[in-house]
């Protein structure tokens, strides 16, 4: 194991960097700008191999690579984690900030485990807080109470079970507002 630039222990073995910082590597497989500040979910390595794949071996290739391992219902075999829309907070410490959010869970709380990590927050649960949820089949948004003992709001009103997000829905979790605004939509479905 080895530690990155800003504290983050990884194997070099398994990561060419740094899996849990912000810096995506480029085609060519070196460090590129560090312009995504915003994400908030660590870069999944891309297979660079100079022989293509041709598409009928994939399934096969992957399926003997990493047998046991579980997919999204919409995961691509690219690496990449399409954006399906943003948080954005308009109040609390983190003011300002964007977080990613991508198909179905993303756990929200003060860890860096999170999905979307509010680590300004202390009166925001370390782990589950809420799971906002995007749903690819009928491309909807779901807000839901999470494990931990912190409540969760949606325009002002507490969620005891799942409730679907709109564009411009505020959700509250400790002293932190965020703000919808969706992506994927049928003009840009993934």
């Amino acid at each position: 194991m080895i530690r990155c630039e800003e504290g983050h222990f990884y194997d070099p073995a398994k990561h060419t960097a740094c899996p849990w910082c912000v810096k995506p590597l480029d085609l060519a497989g070196a460090n590129a700008a560090s312009a995504a500040e915003g994400k908030t979910r660590p870069l999944h390595p891309v297979d660079n191999s100079p022989a293509p794949v041709a598409a009928a071996s994939m399934p096969a290739r992957l399926a003997n690579a990493e047998r046991g391992v579980t997919r999204r219902l919409d995961a691509q075999p690219t690496g990449i984690d399409p954006v399906v829309g943003w948080l954005v907070c308009i109040e609390g410490p983190e003011k300002g900030r964007d977080y990613r959010l991508h198909s179905e869970r993303n756990f929200l709380g003060r860890s860096t485990a999170m999905d979307i990590c509010i680590p300004g927050d202390e009166s925001v649960s370390r782990e589950k807080h809420a799971v906002i949820t995007f749903e690819p089949k009928k491309r909807v948004f779901w807000l839901h109470p999470g494990d931990a003992s912190g409540l969760v709001y949606r325009n002002e009103e507490m969620v005891h079970s799942p409730v679907e997000l709109k564009a411009d829905d505020v959700i509250e979790a400790g002293k932190t507002k965020l703000i919808l605004v969706p992506f994927s939509s049928v003009k840009a479905a993934w």
